[in-house]
């Protein structure tokens, strides 16, 4: 009988996301699964799908419904700004909606533009890893730093592909090491 779900193993998954109208939005594909240290609280798995998953075996299938907060959280509007086009000229070259401006480097502060200093204090307040854009106007930009599902009530549909014992380094480095072997996928 396989191995249970629980703290320090090491889990792959593949899964699909939905919202409440039942659209697809995300799929994990089979060949290339999600890896995770179960009970390490990491940024690959959300809080809601990671519970859903305690005690599960290799092979189980499932769907869970999350809420925004079980998911990737509420949508802060203190993440999201306007910001002018010749500000964000530095870091990318093309404006389109969808398009994603990546984390500002550690530079020197006072050689910061006003936009790139409130960047920056978001940042060091919430962390994401880059802004979309969400609307393009005359002379502006509309920035959004939440996640692209913050917000959102979800549906995740699972498979669970292996469970393992995690090794010493994975549990001392908090994450796991991704493997190769995708064969366990039907």
């Amino acid at each position: 009988m396989s191995e249970r779900i629980q703290k320090n193993k090491k889990v792959s998954i593949v899964y699909s996301i939905m919202n409440r109208k039942g659209e697809i939005l995300m799929e994990v594909s089979p060949y290339a699964p999600v890896f995770y240290l179960h009970g390490y609280r990491n940024e690959n798995i959300v809080p809601g799908l990671e519970n859903a998953l305690e005690g599960r075996r290799e092979g189980d299938v499932f769907s869970i419904d999350l809420s925004s907060e079980q998911a990737y959280g509420a949508h802060d509007k203190e993440l999201v700004m306007e910001v002018a086009k010749e500000d964000l000229a530095p870091f990318i070259n093309d404006f389109w909606v969808g398009g994603y401006v990546e984390r500002f480097d550690d530079d020197d502060m006072d050689e910061l533009s006003e936009a790139e200093r409130f960047f920056k204090e978001i940042e060091n307040q919430h962390e994401p890893d880059g802004f979309i854009i969400r609307e393009i106007r005359k002379n502006t930009v509309l920035l959004d730093g939440n996640h692209p599902y913050a917000g959102m009530d979800l549906t995740f549909n699972v498979k669970v592909i292996s469970v393992s014992d995690a090794s010493i380094i994975e549990l001392e480095n908090g994450y796991p090491k991704e493997s190769e072997d995708y064969d366990n996928y039907d």
